[in-house]
């Protein structure tokens, strides 16, 4: 493996220690569901009003939503910062680092 794929699997392995496993690949599969080129700081912050709009409207009706706002919140972030990644590279991590249990 070469320097910079060694550079990179450890640059992701601290973004799975940042946000802790179950967040981190969530993420994953919400950036590969919505598409890479989806993700910047503009439509972070759209998505972030979202969420406090869905988390309103829940209030409103009485209703708890499953998964907390931060959760969400953390869910986005991850998923721009794993955004900078190459696809080869987040699946080169996956491939190594991530249980798949079918």
């Amino acid at each position: 493996m070469s320097e910079e794929a060694l550079a990179n699997m450890k640059e992701l392995r601290a973004l799975e220690n940042k946000y802790g496993y179950i967040p981190f690949c969530m993420a994953l599969t919400h950036l590969f569901d919505t598409g890479v080129s989806n993700f910047d700081e503009n439509s972070v912050e759209e998505g972030f009003k979202v969420i406090m709009a869905e988390e309103e409207a829940s209030k409103e009706n009485g209703k708890n939503s499953f998964v907390s706002p931060d959760f969400k919140r953390a869910i986005l972030r991850c998923s721009t910062e794993l955004a900078k990644y190459s696809i080869l590279t987040l699946f080169a991590y996956i491939k190594e680092n991530i249980t798949i249990d079918l």
